[in-house]
Order: structure tokens, then sequence, then C-alpha cells
């Protein structure tokens, strides 16, 4: 019998380098070939360790395309699986693993290892018997529970959610995985997905997942076909799902009162114990109790009565159904024999069968829960609260009142119960749809006449308890987050004081307030709602971000338009280093792309390009000078020429492209080059600006305009206008002054050392380059950042400053980082100079943790970012002297993923009178490369030896941290003798180049 891993293997003979798998990581693609290499690799470290049949490996990596790497790796040694996320609570991976009695487990740790092995072809044959893998769900004995599924599973998954018969996909469809790893849901669309010849699925990020805004772009931009949601989400995304998307699988919770039109709505029904949809139903209209349709694999259903009898027709019973290829649960016997019964799984779902033979849920028949689609056994969340307060009863309900699901929990100790602080408690032991929304003191446990405890007697909250008395909101703002909290949470009425959280709110519902307030309140994000949690709170960290502006954004903009600005700091200071070194092309930001002339027109090419200038008004700016000698911009739309094609041969084109970059005129002229060239081959666009109007985010923004427009929809709103009057009425604001304090007390009057000591001084500014490869893997990155709690750009800001502090034998060291700048989504959507230079000082002290380091420059990070109003750097540093390095992470911002599908290739281009922009660059730079280190630098003030020298101590320390993450007490001291222990250091690094332009 075929199978999914004999259908990857012909898959892959077919076309191996056709891309298969995406996540923030593999964003160009996983192909085929790369797939089946390192799952090859996976069976052969299982092989290796004597691993097979009945053996279970734990899989422990981030999410993304490494789970599934693992999976089906896994399958292929023919042995079975349990996964857990980074995201669970550590108590509850170590039972996990313990559990299921792993004989191995696949984390960050380990990962690089595994990917050393030499691939082994082929795959072990199992029996439809085999385990295959385990989920684990919510369970009664305060442990969750992991249901064992047997390998005819899988086939059964893909054929379960089969339309009329056929794969739900085809090989043009993009699929967005967007439930947790380890739900069922998620192992049926991955398989159905494989299952398909040229299937893509993109696992989308939490971060993406969370905020409906970015979803509906990623949806957008990377033209998903296919989802699956839960109904609740559904709803929150607001119809707003892109033209792309065809088909919509929701399940989990009842898909009531869902319809969306012009999309292929599916509702199915499948539990942690089925493995496959066990329902399957096409929603055709909007239904007050949506069915959940029938089965589309062979299997019997049965609904049946308290006494183990099938009701009558129309009748309500437990819904059971059949599923010869779950064994139960394990190591649980009782459990296993109680709900699993001559071969029928007792699903606790009460449901009837309409006309058409459609089921219809109604309802559960015992104690669990189901909270936005997460099922949920409330003797877990009790044996956790019990634990955290150190009493002996605790009992949770959960309550589905007005389109909302939360959870209440209820106690009668004597006992005062800061909430707060419980629930930061709980959430280092449950996931978080498994924290209580409520906390109630009873005064007796309401009791069923057998004698146990009656959990539907258990009192539903009155919300009113839990909110402060009424006080009526003061402004407009308040009265709109008011007013928007209410409908949120199906209240009558808010006040100022009344806390969104107390009063039912989660991560959930705060997007639905964002949402919700997007018309009233542009730019309210989920940081306010978190640290304001009132709205008299929130309203007052919005004012304060938005200044009392009155109108609307877009208003607002045009209004700035009208008038010059002042250059911002960011800008002033890039300038003064242009006119340092005045003929160069030092800060043009230019791109050259080849694109295939079957696929697009050159007239259209002209067309989308001249549409996306247009709707950015950074493009159209000109600098110039007022009446005091200052540097002012304005918008100056006559500036704009038509592109027109420049028809040539391949071999002129050669010539030609040599030539394209040349300095801007900063003075008057237009700071943008945009020109389109058709030869007998191909088509190729070529785009240049100054970097004083555009940075690396713009790149990215300005190819989704270019995406749109190719596919005529509406470019998103550009606000760089609006930024420019909120950074220049910033100043007046009594925050800048504390900002400005805030910076000078921490960076002034201290001794730092700024940049590698330099070899020579000199006027000239020549420009040198060196790149080489970190060698640091993906997973290795996870686990450090996991274990110190840091941002990946945390971690290389410290190794920046370590390398310097080596370098020049100095303590002290302050160097400048990068922020976005990007605050909200108007920001997003905006093309312009928009990025903050932010410093970092550390004093390192040998005898300091690396820990207490992490810890130190997160703080500063963190606080950089909320002062960032004030530029200190741009205004404290001087051009060419008194100046700092700078570090840059940055995901790559040459991939194309704004113009996906558009088949492009990137084409060098000389850059002809370059110069050094600072003294010394380090860019990270994290894409489909891997994560690669790139300095610019003074190359008039190096020596080619020394700049390699400082990469090599630079690199040797990312890979020495990133190594002994896990040595909580390791200090500088010892970092450093490890550096110094190693031979021959400065050859560690191979293929290295350099040169001077």
């Amino acid at each position: 019998m075929s199978t999914i891993i004999d259908r990857l293997q012909e898959f892959t003979e077919k076309k191996p380098n056709a891309a298969i798998l995406f996540d923030d990581v593999y964003s160009k693609g996983l192909t085929y070939a790369m797939f089946d290499d390192m799952t090859g690799r996976v069976y052969a470290w299982m092989k290796k360790k004597g691993l097979g049949k009945e053996d279970f490996v734990l899989i422990n990596l981030p999410r993304g395309v490494q789970p599934v790497i693992a999976m089906v790796g896994v399958w292929k040694a023919g042995a079975a699986w349990a996964l857990v996320e980074d995201t669970y609570a550590p108590e509850r991976i170590e039972y996990i693993k313990k559990d299921c009695g792993c004989k191995a487990e696949i984390n960050g740790s380990n990962w690089e290892e595994i990917m050393t092995e030499n691939p082994i072809p082929g795959h072990v044959d199992p029996d439809p018997h085999d385990i295959a893998y385990a989920i684990y769900t919510s369970g009664t004995t305060g442990n969750p529970k992991g249901v064992i599924h047997e390998y005819g599973n899988l086939q059964r998954a893909i054929d379960s959610i089969k339309v009329d018969g056929k794969a739900s996909f085809n090989e043009n469809d993009r699929l967005a995985t967007l439930a947790p790893m380890n739900f069922v849901a998620t192992v049926i669309v991955i398989l159905a997905c494989l299952n398909v010849f040229c299937g893509k699925n993109y696992i989308v990020s939490y971060a993406v997942i969370k905020n409906p805004t970015a979803l509906a772009k990623f949806f957008l931009t990377k033209r998903i076909t296919i989802t699956f949601l839960t109904p609740s989400y559904a709803r929150k995304l607001g119809g707003q799902t892109g033209p792309f998307l065809r088909m919509l699988f929701v399940g989990s919770e009842p898909a009531n009162n869902l319809y969306l039109k012009n999309l292929d709505v599916i509702n199915i029904y499948a539990a942690s114990e089925s493995g496959y949809a066990v329902g399957f139903f096409p929603i055709d209209k909007s239904y007050e109790t949506c069915p959940i349709g029938q089965p589309m694999v062979d299997t019997k259903i049965v609904l049946l009565d308290e006494d183990g009898n099938e009701v009558a027709e129309g009748e309500t019973g437990e819904l059971c159904f059949e599923d010869p290829y779950v064994r139960g649960y394990i190591n649980l016997p009782e459990e296993t024999e109680k709900h699993f019964v001559n071969g029928f799984y007792h699903s606790g779902d009460l449901a009837r069968k309409d006309e058409n033979g459609n089921l219809i849920l109604l309802g559960r028949s015992g104690d669990m829960i189901k909270i936005n689609g997460n099922r949920i056994e409330p003797a877990e969340i009790e044996a956790a609260i019990k634990q955290v307060l150190g009493i002996d009863w605790v009992a949770a309900r959960g309550f589905d009142l007005n389109d909302k699901s939360f959870l209440c929990a209820y106690y009668t100790a004597d006992i005062q119960v800061d909430t707060e602080s419980l629930r930061q408690e709980l959430m280092k032991r449950l996931p978080y749809y498994m924290i209580p929304a409520y906390y109630m003191k009873i005064d007796s446990v309401p009791m069923k006449a057998n004698g146990k405890m009656d959990r539907n007697g258990l009192p539903a909250p009155d919300i009113s308890d839990f909110m402060s008395d009424y006080v009526e909101p003061n402004n407009e703002v308040e009265k709109n987050l008011c007013e928007k909290m209410a409908q949120v949470l199906k209240l009558s009425r808010v006040g100022i004081n009344d806390d969104f959280y107390e009063m039912g709110g989660d991560s959930l519902t705060s997007i639905e307030l964002i949402t919700a307030c997007e018309e009233v309140l542009p730019g309210l994000n989920a940081g306010m709602v978190f640290r304001g949690r009132t709205p008299e709170k929130i309203a007052k960290l919005y004012e304060d971000q938005f200044n009392n502006e009155e109108g609307n954004p877009d208003e607002l903009n045009a209004l700035s338009m009208e008038s010059p600005h002042l250059l911002t700091a960011e800008q002033l200071y890039m300038i003064d280093y242009q006119l340092y070194t005045p003929d160069s092309t030092m800060y043009n930001l230019f791109s050259l792309m080849k694109l295939d002339k079957e696929m697009i027109e050159a007239e259209k090419l002209c067309e989308v390009m001249e549409t996306a200038i247009k709707a950015h008004p950074a493009l159209l700016t000109t600098f110039d000078y007022n009446e005091d000698g200052d540097f002012i911009q304005r918008y100056t739309p006559d500036i704009f020429q038509p592109i027109t094609v420049e028809k040539l041969s391949e071999f002129e084109f050669k010539y030609v492209r040599d030539s394209l970059v040349y300095p801007f005129k900063l003075i008057g002229g237009k700071m943008y080059r945009a020109r389109i060239f058709e030869t007998e081959k191909a088509l190729y666009s070529f785009f240049d600006v100054h970097h004083s109007l555009f940075d690396g985010t713009s790149l990215k923004v300005f190819l989704e305009g270019v995406g749109k427009a190719f596919m005529e929809i509406p470019i998103d709103p550009d606000y760089y206008y609006l930024m420019l009057k909120r950074r220049e009425d910033a100043v007046n604001n009594p925050f800048y002054e504390e900002a400005r304090k805030y910076f000078e007390d921490k960076y002034d009057n201290v001794e730092w050392s700024c940049y590698p000591n330099i070899d020579q001084n000199s006027r000239e500014n020549e420009m040198g380059e060196l790149m080489a490869s970190l060698e640091i893997e993906q997973p290795q990155m996870s686990a450090v950042e996991r274990e110190y709690k840091i941002s990946r750009n945390e971690f290389f800001i410290t190794v920046a400053a370590l390398a310097i502090s080596i370098y020049n034998n100095a303590p002290n060291v302050k160097l400048s980082w990068i922020y976005n700048g990007r605050e909200d989504m108007q920001n997003m959507t905006t093309v312009g100079l928009l990025f903050r230079d932010l410093p970092i000082g550390i004093r390192f002290n040998d005898d300091e943790t690396l820990r207490n380091v992490f810890a130190d420059v997160h703080e500063q990070v963190q606080k950089g970012i909320e002062y960032s109003c004030y530029p200190y750097v741009d205004l404290h540093n001087q051009v060419a002297n008194g100046e700092s390095a700078y570090l840059l992470y940055q995901q790559d911002i040459r991939d194309m993923s704004g113009m996906d599908g558009f088949n492009i290739e990137t084409v060098d281009v000389r850059q002809n009178q370059a110069a050094s922009q600072t003294i010394l660059d380090m860019e990270i730079l994290d894409g489909s490369d891997g994560l690669q280190l790139m300095i610019d630098y003074a190359a008039s003030r190096y020596e080619n030896e020394s700049i390699e020298k400082f990469e090599q101590i630079y690199i040797k320390l990312a890979q020495t941290m990133v190594t002994h993450n896990s040595q909580q007490d390791i200090t500088i001291r010892e970092i450093k003798a490890k550096i110094k222990d190693e031979k021959n250091i400065f050859d560690i690094v191979k293929g290295i180049f350099s040169r001077k332009v």
C-alpha cells in the first residue's frame, strides 16, 4: 500500500527543486530535495541510535519547518513521535517526556548534530497498527494525557478532508498553518498538503497569528489559498482574508452564525482521539446551530443514551465513533477503558442528526471545556491553582456566554488572592488558554444527590463584582475605549477605572478591542492595552504617543504634505556624512532585478512602478534650505517623471548597467531613479534611492506595493509626512525632555571605547568590506534566546560590544544599534527613513556573568525603544570623529517576498564612487543562506589584517556564547579564556574575502 512517504519520494524524483515548506527561517522555501535530504538525516540518526518500531521520540523544536522535518524523519524510521512547543511550561514538557517513555529527544541542542548525519534513502515499511504519534491533550488527573495513533490513521487523516472524493489541495495551493503544531487539525492539514504534488505550506509564527492585521497582510503577500481557523478567529478577521483565499477549514468549536460569501468554508469535527475529521460539512449559509456534517471516510458513528443504547432517529445522544487505529491513552488503562468501549470512542459530545443525516453538536455530557477552540480538562487547571495557592480545594468551570468563552476558578479557603500575581504564576505551569479570567470565593460547594460535586451548579461570575465603582470618561479617547471595551466584553457599560483583564479580557479579546478601535483610535496597539489595562491609563498612553491629534490620519497626513518640514536628526546626520564625501554614492540604495518577459509585459511593469512611486510621498520629496539656513524637505510631486521602456540588446545592457549608479543631487534634486530595460531575453527593473528617504524596511514596503499594483489591489496608505509632523511635535512633549535626561544620565561623562582602535588617521573615506558565515544554526540561536530571555538583536549587540572590548583591551564599550522605528500599522506601510539610532553602553567586569550582561543589554534595549523619541546618537556623534560603531541585525532585505511568484532574479550592479558610511558597521544578515556577518569599514583608517582579526574575534565569541548557553554561571573572564585557549584563532574562518572599493 502506498504511503505518504512513498508519495513524497515520487514527488521528489519528479520535481526536486520545487519549494514546499516555508517559515520565517526558510522564507524562500524548503524544496523536495532538501526535505528528503534532511528527513533522511533524521532517519540516519534514529537508526544510529537503534530506534525504530514502537519507539517514541520527543520533538521539541521551535515552531516552523523543523518539526515537520522531524515528524517525517521519525516516520521514515518506522518510529513514533510526541511533540511539544517551546511555549509550553517546563513542567509540562518534562511530564510528557517521561509519560511517553521517549528513548530520545530531538531539540535545538542536537539538531545541528543530527543534520551532520549522512542521509539514508528509503524508509521502513510500518504495519498499519504500529504507533505513529501521540497527541497530548488536557487530562482529568491534573496532567496532560497522550493519545496513541497508529500509522493507519495517516492515510485516514488525508482522506477525511477530501471534497467529493478529490483532494482539497492542488499544486497551486498555498496553505497557511496557524494552529499549534501538536493539534490533530494541524497534523491533518500538514499531511493533506504533503500528499499533493507541489502543495505549499506556510507555517505562520505566533507573532503574526495573534495580530489580525498582520495576518491579513500575510495572507495577501503570500497569496494564501487555504487555511484552518477556529470560528472565533475567523470572525475576528472580519472577512479580511485577502483575494486569494478560496477555502477555509474551521473547527475545534461551534461554527454557529458563521458564513463567508465567495469562500468555501468547511466545518470539520475532529478530536485528539480521532486523528481524522469525523465530521465534514460545507457551510452554505449561516446556521444558528451549524452542523458538523458526516464523515468522508468509511467509519461508523452512533449516538448513545446514558445506558449505552442507540437513541431513536432525531433524538440526542453521546457521539461515539469507530477508530481502529487509536489504541487509547498512554499509561492510563482506566481512562482508556472508560472512553474506548467495544471499538468506539465515547467523545462526551452530545449530538443529534438533522433531516439530511448531518450531525449537530449540542454541548458536553461531561466536565470537559472548550475555550476558543482549545480542549481543556478542569482537573489540570485545578491542580495548578492548588499548587500555587497552597490550598486543598479548587474547581474550574467553563462558560460560553454572549459569544465569549471563558474560565472561572472557585475556592473556599479564607485567603486573599492577588489575581495578577496568580496569573503570572499559572503562566509558568499552564498554556495561556487555560488561565481563568475570574477567581471566585464561594461559601459552599454545590453537590449532586450522589455526593459528587455539581460542576454545573457553580455560579456564573457576576462581572460587576470585578468592576470598580463606575466613573464616567473625561474625554473622547476614554469614551471610545469604554464603549469599545463594553462592546467586545458584552457589558452594559465600562468605567475608566475598570480593568480590561479583570473583566474577562484576554489575548484574543485585546486583539478584538484593537480592531474595534481601528477607526476611532488608529494606532492603538496591544502594548498599550496590556500596560494600561484601564481605559484611563490606556488613554494616557495613547495620548502621550499621538499628542492629542485632531482629525483622522489621512487628513492629518494630507495637511502635513502641504508644508515643509525640517530634516530629522537621523537624516541630518546622514546628509552631513554625505557632504563629508560629496561626490560619492555612499548612501545610494539600489537594486537591479531581472524578470521573465513571458510573465510580465514591459509596459505593465512601467505602469505598476509608476503607481508604486506615486503611492509613497517620500520618493517625491526634495531637500532645500529655509530662510534660517536649515535643511528642510517638502513634498514635490512635480519631480515625477513617467517611466518608459528602454530597448537594447543583452550585449549593450552589460555596459549600461555598470553606469547606472551615480551620486544624487541633494539640493532640489530628485532622490530616486527608476528605469525599465527590455532585451531580447528579459526585462530589467532598476531602482535607486537615497538612504535619507529610504531604509531597509522601506524596500519591503515598496516591493509589496509593486506586487499589489500588479494584482490591481489598492496599495496601503503611506503616512510619511504625518510621521515627520509627529516627530516634530514630540520635541515639545515633556516626555522628550525625560528621554533626553535618561540618555544623558546613562551615557554622558563616561570614557567609552566606541569602535575597534584605528590603525591610522586619514581624511580619505575609502570603503572596505568583509563578509563571512557565522556558522551558527537557527536552532542554536533559538535555544540561547530561550535560555537567556533575550532577542536575537540583543545577542549580537552583546557579542559586538565584547568583541570591541577584547580587541581594544578596554572595559567600557558604547556602540549604536538600529531600531526600525515602526511602532504602529501606519508606519508599517510607510516608505522613508524611519529607523532610530540608539546607544548601548556596557561596563564589562571579568567576574560578571554572561547572564547579567545579557540582562543589562535587554534592559537598555527596552529603555532605548521607550525613549527613542530623543535622537541621542545623532545629536551627540560627530561625523568622522567621535562616532560609534554600529550593529544592525536584519532579515535579509534582498528577500523579494513582496514579489513572491513573479520569478525575479537579483542582478549585481557596480557601485561607482563608493565611500564608507561610518567608521565601522557590523550587519547580521539573517536569510536563506544562514546567519552572515558583514563588516563595512573605513578602509583608509584600518588595515585589512586588523579588520580580519576583529571579525574573527566576533565570530568566535558568537560561536562560544551559543555553544555555552546552558552554563548559567559562565563569566566574562571564562569566555575570554576560551577565546585565548583556541589555537589558530585567526584561521577559524575560511573563505573570507576583503575588498577595497
